[in-house]
Protein backbone atom coordinates (compact mmCIF):
# COMPACT_ATOMS: atom_id res chain seq x y z
CA UNK A 1 0.00 0.00 0.00
CA UNK A 2 3.06 2.36 0.52
CA UNK A 3 4.42 1.61 -2.40
CA UNK A 4 1.16 2.53 -4.18
CA UNK A 5 0.58 5.86 -2.32
CA UNK A 6 4.07 6.71 -3.11
CA UNK A 7 4.05 5.96 -6.97
CA UNK A 8 1.02 8.21 -6.95
CA UNK A 9 2.96 11.48 -4.93
CA UNK A 10 1.82 14.68 -6.57
CA UNK A 11 -1.36 13.28 -8.30
CA UNK A 12 -3.50 15.87 -9.07
CA UNK A 13 -6.93 15.12 -7.35
CA UNK A 14 -10.64 15.16 -9.85
CA UNK A 15 -12.95 17.01 -8.70
CA UNK A 16 -15.82 14.98 -7.17
CA UNK A 17 -18.71 16.68 -6.87
CA UNK A 18 -21.86 15.93 -8.86
CA UNK A 19 -23.53 18.92 -11.10
CA UNK A 20 -27.47 19.31 -11.90
CA UNK A 21 -27.54 16.45 -14.41
CA UNK A 22 -24.93 13.76 -13.29
CA UNK A 23 -24.65 11.00 -15.89
CA UNK A 24 -23.99 7.23 -15.16
CA UNK A 25 -23.17 3.98 -16.77
CA UNK A 26 -23.86 0.61 -15.43
CA UNK A 27 -20.74 -1.79 -16.75
CA UNK A 28 -21.32 -5.66 -16.47
CA UNK A 29 -18.87 -8.15 -17.38
CA UNK A 30 -20.27 -11.28 -18.86
CA UNK A 31 -18.19 -14.86 -18.74
CA UNK A 32 -20.50 -17.97 -17.80
CA UNK A 33 -23.73 -17.30 -16.42
CA UNK A 34 -26.37 -17.06 -19.03
CA UNK A 35 -29.03 -18.71 -16.65
CA UNK A 36 -29.07 -15.64 -14.44
CA UNK A 37 -28.98 -13.17 -17.47
CA UNK A 38 -32.34 -12.02 -17.66
CA UNK A 39 -33.06 -11.52 -14.00
CA UNK A 40 -29.86 -9.30 -14.22
CA UNK A 41 -30.96 -7.02 -16.91
CA UNK A 42 -34.29 -6.89 -14.86
CA UNK A 43 -32.84 -5.31 -12.16
CA UNK A 44 -31.49 -2.10 -15.07
CA UNK A 45 -34.73 -2.04 -17.05
CA UNK A 46 -36.35 -1.14 -13.36
CA UNK A 47 -34.17 1.57 -11.79
CA UNK A 48 -36.07 4.36 -10.58
CA UNK A 49 -33.40 6.52 -12.42
CA UNK A 50 -32.27 5.29 -15.26
CA UNK A 51 -28.67 5.15 -16.28
CA UNK A 52 -26.91 6.85 -19.50
CA UNK A 53 -25.14 3.99 -20.55
CA UNK A 54 -25.48 0.46 -19.68
CA UNK A 55 -21.79 -1.62 -20.87
CA UNK A 56 -22.13 -5.31 -21.28
CA UNK A 57 -18.86 -6.98 -22.04
CA UNK A 58 -18.99 -10.58 -23.22
CA UNK A 59 -15.45 -12.18 -22.02
CA UNK A 60 -15.35 -14.74 -24.57
CA UNK A 61 -18.11 -16.77 -22.91
CA UNK A 62 -18.62 -20.32 -23.04
CA UNK A 63 -22.13 -20.53 -22.90
CA UNK A 64 -25.05 -18.69 -24.90
CA UNK A 65 -24.33 -15.28 -22.75
CA UNK A 66 -23.74 -13.18 -26.18
CA UNK A 67 -27.43 -14.44 -27.68
CA UNK A 68 -29.62 -13.80 -24.78
CA UNK A 69 -27.70 -10.42 -24.54
CA UNK A 70 -28.53 -9.37 -27.89
CA UNK A 71 -32.39 -10.81 -27.35
CA UNK A 72 -32.75 -8.36 -24.36
CA UNK A 73 -30.87 -5.67 -25.97
CA UNK A 74 -33.00 -5.79 -29.48
CA UNK A 75 -36.19 -6.34 -27.59
CA UNK A 76 -35.86 -3.42 -24.31
CA UNK A 77 -33.97 -1.27 -26.95
CA UNK A 78 -36.80 1.25 -27.48
CA UNK A 79 -38.05 0.83 -24.18
CA UNK A 80 -35.14 2.44 -22.52
CA UNK A 81 -33.77 5.86 -22.41
CA UNK A 82 -30.12 3.64 -21.78
CA UNK A 83 -27.45 3.08 -24.35
CA UNK A 84 -27.24 -0.46 -24.43
CA UNK A 85 -24.01 -1.82 -25.66
CA UNK A 86 -22.46 -4.99 -26.39
CA UNK A 87 -19.02 -5.41 -26.12
CA UNK A 88 -17.21 -8.62 -27.22
CA UNK A 89 -13.47 -9.73 -25.77
CA UNK A 90 -12.20 -12.20 -29.00
CA UNK A 91 -10.50 -14.41 -25.98
CA UNK A 92 -10.91 -14.17 -22.46
CA UNK A 93 -9.46 -11.39 -20.73
CA UNK A 94 -10.57 -11.72 -17.44
CA UNK A 95 -12.73 -9.56 -15.12
CA UNK A 96 -10.32 -6.87 -14.44
CA UNK A 97 -9.25 -6.31 -18.06
CA UNK A 98 -12.96 -6.62 -19.07
CA UNK A 99 -14.43 -3.38 -16.71
CA UNK A 100 -11.55 -1.79 -17.86
CA UNK A 101 -12.37 -2.06 -21.24
CA UNK A 102 -15.98 -1.49 -20.35
CA UNK A 103 -15.02 2.18 -18.12
CA UNK A 104 -12.72 2.81 -20.82
CA UNK A 105 -15.57 2.90 -23.01
CA UNK A 106 -17.70 4.87 -20.95
CA UNK A 107 -18.63 8.43 -21.89
CA UNK A 108 -20.48 9.18 -18.24
CA UNK A 109 -19.58 11.06 -14.41
CA UNK A 110 -20.09 7.37 -12.48
CA UNK A 111 -19.93 4.23 -13.09
CA UNK A 112 -21.40 1.81 -11.04
CA UNK A 113 -20.67 -2.11 -11.26
CA UNK A 114 -22.98 -4.81 -11.90
CA UNK A 115 -22.02 -8.69 -11.75
CA UNK A 116 -23.57 -10.79 -14.71
CA UNK A 117 -25.37 -13.10 -11.58
CA UNK A 118 -25.95 -10.49 -9.13
CA UNK A 119 -28.85 -8.02 -8.96
CA UNK A 120 -29.09 -4.46 -8.15
CA UNK A 121 -31.79 -3.38 -6.21
CA UNK A 122 -34.37 -0.93 -7.92
CA UNK A 123 -33.28 2.24 -6.68
CA UNK A 124 -29.74 1.11 -6.52
CA UNK A 125 -28.92 4.74 -8.95
CA UNK A 126 -31.19 7.31 -7.10
CA UNK A 127 -29.89 6.37 -3.81
CA UNK A 128 -25.79 6.57 -5.54
CA UNK A 129 -26.93 9.90 -6.57
CA UNK A 130 -28.38 10.91 -3.22
CA UNK A 131 -25.20 9.50 -1.10
CA UNK A 132 -22.58 11.58 -3.56
CA UNK A 133 -24.47 14.64 -3.05
CA UNK A 134 -24.54 14.38 0.41
CA UNK A 135 -20.61 13.27 0.54
CA UNK A 136 -19.05 15.52 -1.57
CA UNK A 137 -15.49 14.41 -2.10
CA UNK A 138 -16.49 10.71 -2.23
CA UNK A 139 -14.84 9.15 -5.03
CA UNK A 140 -16.43 5.61 -3.93
CA UNK A 141 -19.90 4.42 -2.74
CA UNK A 142 -20.27 0.42 -1.63
CA UNK A 143 -21.77 -1.26 1.13
CA UNK A 144 -22.71 -4.73 1.60
CA UNK A 145 -25.46 -7.04 -0.20
CA UNK A 146 -28.53 -9.15 0.42
CA UNK A 147 -27.07 -12.66 0.22
CA UNK A 148 -29.41 -15.09 -2.34
CA UNK A 149 -29.55 -18.29 -3.68
CA UNK A 150 -31.84 -20.56 -5.82
CA UNK A 151 -35.01 -18.81 -6.06
CA UNK A 152 -34.73 -16.37 -2.90
CA UNK A 153 -34.62 -13.22 -5.63
CA UNK A 154 -38.40 -13.36 -5.47
CA UNK A 155 -38.73 -12.82 -2.01
CA UNK A 156 -36.07 -10.33 -1.50
CA UNK A 157 -36.86 -6.14 -0.72
CA UNK A 158 -36.06 -4.71 -4.09
CA UNK A 159 -35.76 -1.47 -2.97
CA UNK A 160 -33.13 -0.13 -0.72
CA UNK A 161 -35.32 2.37 0.55
CA UNK A 162 -37.75 -0.08 1.42
CA UNK A 163 -35.33 -1.44 4.46
CA UNK A 164 -34.12 2.28 5.18
CA UNK A 165 -34.77 5.39 3.77
CA UNK A 166 -32.23 7.58 2.05
CA UNK A 167 -31.48 10.29 4.30
CA UNK A 168 -30.80 7.63 7.21
CA UNK A 169 -28.87 5.32 5.24
CA UNK A 170 -25.43 5.86 8.12
CA UNK A 171 -22.27 6.20 6.22
CA UNK A 172 -18.80 5.10 7.57
CA UNK A 173 -16.89 7.97 5.07
CA UNK A 174 -13.02 6.35 4.82
CA UNK A 175 -10.49 8.95 4.78
CA UNK A 176 -7.01 8.10 3.06
CA UNK A 177 -5.70 8.79 6.62
CA UNK A 178 -7.25 5.39 7.99
CA UNK A 179 -6.06 3.06 5.38
CA UNK A 180 -2.37 2.98 7.02
CA UNK A 181 -4.25 1.39 10.20
CA UNK A 182 -5.64 -1.64 7.81
CA UNK A 183 -4.18 -5.00 8.94
CA UNK A 184 -6.27 -7.09 6.76
CA UNK A 185 -8.07 -6.92 3.12
CA UNK A 186 -11.51 -7.01 5.07
CA UNK A 187 -10.92 -3.75 6.76
CA UNK A 188 -12.91 -1.99 3.82
CA UNK A 189 -15.26 -4.40 2.74
CA UNK A 190 -18.36 -3.62 -0.06
CA UNK A 191 -20.20 -6.26 -2.48
CA UNK A 192 -18.96 -5.25 -5.78
CA UNK A 193 -22.15 -5.23 -7.56
CA UNK A 194 -23.86 -1.86 -6.64
CA UNK A 195 -20.69 -0.33 -6.07
CA UNK A 196 -20.23 3.31 -7.83
CA UNK A 197 -17.25 5.47 -8.31
CA UNK A 198 -16.39 8.45 -10.57
CA UNK A 199 -14.57 7.48 -13.37
CA UNK A 200 -11.58 10.30 -13.17
CA UNK A 201 -10.70 8.14 -10.11
CA UNK A 202 -10.30 5.05 -11.90
CA UNK A 203 -8.50 6.90 -13.86
CA UNK A 204 -6.11 8.46 -11.42
CA UNK A 205 -5.25 5.20 -9.39
CA UNK A 206 -4.70 3.28 -13.04
CA UNK A 207 -8.37 0.72 -13.27
CA UNK A 208 -8.68 -2.45 -12.20
CA UNK A 209 -5.18 -4.69 -12.13
CA UNK A 210 -5.02 -7.85 -14.98
CA UNK A 211 -2.23 -8.92 -13.53
CA UNK A 212 -2.62 -10.59 -10.05
CA UNK A 213 1.60 -9.81 -9.52
CA UNK A 214 0.70 -6.17 -9.22
CA UNK A 215 -2.62 -6.41 -6.70
CA UNK A 216 -2.34 -5.28 -3.26
CA UNK A 217 -4.53 -8.56 -2.89
CA UNK A 218 -5.47 -11.15 -4.96
CA UNK A 219 -9.15 -10.37 -5.12
CA UNK A 220 -9.34 -7.90 -8.56
CA UNK A 221 -12.59 -5.59 -6.80
CA UNK A 222 -10.71 -5.71 -3.14
CA UNK A 223 -7.36 -4.40 -4.37
CA UNK A 224 -9.32 -1.93 -6.45
CA UNK A 225 -11.42 -0.29 -3.95
CA UNK A 226 -8.09 -0.24 -1.27
CA UNK A 227 -5.98 1.58 -4.15
CA UNK A 228 -9.04 3.84 -4.47
CA UNK A 229 -8.94 4.90 -0.98
CA UNK A 230 -5.47 4.68 -0.13
CA UNK A 231 -5.93 8.14 -2.51
CA UNK A 232 -9.60 9.51 -2.04
CA UNK A 233 -12.43 9.22 0.60
CA UNK A 234 -14.59 6.36 0.35
CA UNK A 235 -18.29 6.44 1.70
CA UNK A 236 -19.45 2.71 3.11
CA UNK A 237 -22.91 1.77 3.82
CA UNK A 238 -22.08 -0.92 6.35
CA UNK A 239 -25.97 -1.11 7.73
CA UNK A 240 -28.25 -1.26 4.82
CA UNK A 241 -27.65 -3.58 1.80
CA UNK A 242 -27.05 -1.64 -1.78
CA UNK A 243 -27.91 -5.26 -4.04
CA UNK A 244 -27.98 -8.29 -4.05
CA UNK A 245 -25.38 -10.80 -3.83
CA UNK A 246 -25.79 -14.51 -5.54
CA UNK A 247 -24.26 -17.18 -3.34
CA UNK A 248 -23.92 -20.47 -5.06
CA UNK A 249 -23.42 -19.31 -8.75
CA UNK A 250 -19.40 -18.41 -9.04
CA UNK A 251 -17.66 -19.72 -11.91
CA UNK A 252 -14.68 -16.96 -12.26
CA UNK A 253 -12.51 -18.30 -9.60
CA UNK A 254 -9.32 -18.43 -12.10
CA UNK A 255 -8.46 -16.00 -15.05
CA UNK A 256 -12.07 -14.43 -14.27
CA UNK A 257 -11.68 -13.31 -10.46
Amino acid sequence: MRSFIRSKRGFSAPNFSLGANPSLAVVIPCYGHAPFLKEMFESIRLQTTSPNQVIFVVDDSPDDTLQILEGLVGHYANEMTAQLIILENEKNLGQAASLNKAIEYSNTDLIMILNDDDYLMHDSIEVAFTIFKKYPGAALLGGHALHFGGDDLKSLPKFIQSICPVGNIEIDLRTPELVAAYQKYNDINMTHSGSCFFKSAWEVIGGYYPDKSQRLVHFSDRDFQLRMNALFPVALSNITPLSCWRNDSSVDQGVNS
